[in-house]
């Protein structure tokens, strides 16, 4: 047993703990920060043929202390010590946002030394996916400011733009070709002057790029759909993701099998009414 194994000093494990010395280490402390993706709908008043629009959004909290005063942030927080990462995510997003019980998964983590002008903090990032129709921004306040930024691509994909009402600012994006082993990618980083706190233009980047990534085999996408919805919007909304258009007659009918009619239409939807679907799931 493990236990009763002795090392090089003759040291059992419990005797190797009791003497164990952490503070011979730099101090380090972990923190998670959650990404929220949200799709905001705008009905089409000025021409009732034209599609309803959507955009792809994320939700940004207004620190309120230092550091980084007055600069916009992803819902954060410390990781407590007996406290599992899932949870504090979790914990995180109620407390900071209101929200609950939603699509929520880990996909990076960022340790770059002085990412934090405090101390050495290592962040968790998670992603989260919310049907925006289900909750509104009285309901996340919480006595922070946030706000819902849309989310724009620049031309080459060389920006990202975030706008909320007269608020807009850019990540600038530097994208290269790198060799890892035999197999050749594109690389994708924030260039410096984010107006974002701390590195959360980067951790926003990430989770775009993750999200882009899993909707090519995943159902992840239906996360940010209501219950009900037309294939119009669903295409939109991976059209927004992916970046370019798709073919509308074989997106159909890939994605018809993940699918169910109802007996329900809508009549804004373009020139004739539009069933509503729902996920088989």
């Amino acid at each position: 047993m493990h236990e009763t194994a002795k090392d090089e000093h003759g040291l059992t494990e419990g005797e190797f703990l009791a003497q164990y010395d952490p503070s011979r280490y730099g101090q380090l402390s972990v923190s998670v920060d959650t990404v929220v993706f949200g799709v905001d709908c705008r009905l089409s008043t000025e021409n009732f043929r034209k599609l309803d629009e959507q955009k792809l959004t994320v939700l940004l909290i207004k620190r309120d202390t230092h550091p980084f005063l007055g600069c916009w942030s992803l819902p954060g927080g410390f990781v407590g010590p007996s406290e599992p990462l899932d949870d504090t995510a979790r914990r995180v997003l109620r407390s900071k946002t209101g929200l609950d019980e939603v699509y929520l998964e880990q996909i990076y983590t960022f340790g770059a030394p002085k990412r934090d002008p405090r101390m050495r903090i290592i962040s968790c990032a998670y992603l989260a996916l919310i049907d925006r129709s289900k909750y509104t921004l009285s309901d996340v306040e919480n006595g922070l400011q946030n706000a819902w930024f849309e989310i724009e691509f620049g031309s080459n994909a060389e920006a990202v733009i975030l706008k909320s009402g007269d608020e807009s600012f850019e990540i600038p994006v530097i994208t290269r070709t790198v060799r890892n082993g035999r197999i050749e990618t594109q690389s994708h980083k924030v260039a410096n002057g984010s107006a974002l706190a701390f590195d959360h233009a980067t951790i926003i980047l990430e989770a775009l790029l993750r999200l882009r990534g899993k909707i090519e085999y995943t159902d992840i996408v239906f996360n940010l759909m209501p219950d009900h919805f037309t294939i119009s919007d669903l295409q939109q909304i991976y059209e927004i993701i992916l970046g370019h258009a798709l073919i509308t007659p074989q997106f159909r009918r890939e994605i018809a099998p993940k699918l169910k009619g109802t007996d329900k239409y809508v009549r804004n939807k373009g020139h004739r009414p539009s069933q509503l679907f729902g996920y088989i799931g």
